[in-house]
């Protein structure tokens, strides 16, 4: 099964206070640009969901990356997916959040290789206490898509109340990388 990947960055990073996808990453660059060339070092393809076209430049000389530019008004990730989530069941959806600036090489290939035993469900990163739903392997197809846009219709913004929906399998992942820094102190945490 194909794997693409996307990267999540459409909020208004209220918390943070500032564009979380522009903050400068330790190795280099952006947030954004590490993230989006993290996936595009497993996935052929990388598209970057955004609300925002600034975020264009930041993607900037990163090869197999592209801005997809979400419809206003914000209405949260899971709105945004029917834009990037694959439409033929021969490929799978490989989702990172920007705001997880310690994800690695290694912690994806993980995921990858825990997805392809059961290639049909989803396979969702899990700190050791909880799902983190936006890191995840999601397969494309008519009837995911089909469940999704139900789930849309009903109202319904939260990514959990879909993946309540779909079979899925938790995949448990070092904690420390897989931390959303969304606040100042947060960030502040990761930098100590």
């Amino acid at each position: 099964m194909r794997l693409q990947g996307a990267v999540l960055c459409g909020g208004a990073s209220r918390r943070m206070g500032q564009d979380k996808a522009a903050l400068p990453h330790p190795s280099g660059g952006s947030w954004l640009s590490h993230a989006a060339a993290l996936l595009s070092q497993v996935c052929p393809s990388v598209a970057v969901c955004s609300q925002h076209s600034r975020h264009a430049d930041l993607i900037t000389g990163l090869e197999r990356v592209a801005l997809i530019l979400e419809p206003a008004p914000a209405q949260g990730p899971l709105h945004a997916l029917p834009l990037i989530l694959p439409r033929g069941s021969e490929s799978a959806l490989l989702v990172a959040p920007v705001d997880m600036p310690q994800l690695n090489r290694c912690t994806l290939e993980s995921l990858i290789a825990q997805w392809r035993h059961s290639p049909c469900q989803a396979a969702v990163a899990h700190d050791g206490e909880r799902l983190q739903p936006l890191l995840g392997i999601y397969p494309g197809g008519s009837e995911q898509r089909t469940g999704l846009a139900e789930v849309l219709a009903s109202g319904e913004r939260r990514w959990q109340a879909w993946l309540a929906t779909i079979p899925h399998q938790a995949v448990v992942l070092p904690a420390q990388l897989l931390i959303n820094a969304n606040t100042p102190a947060e960030r502040a945490r990761l930098k100590a």
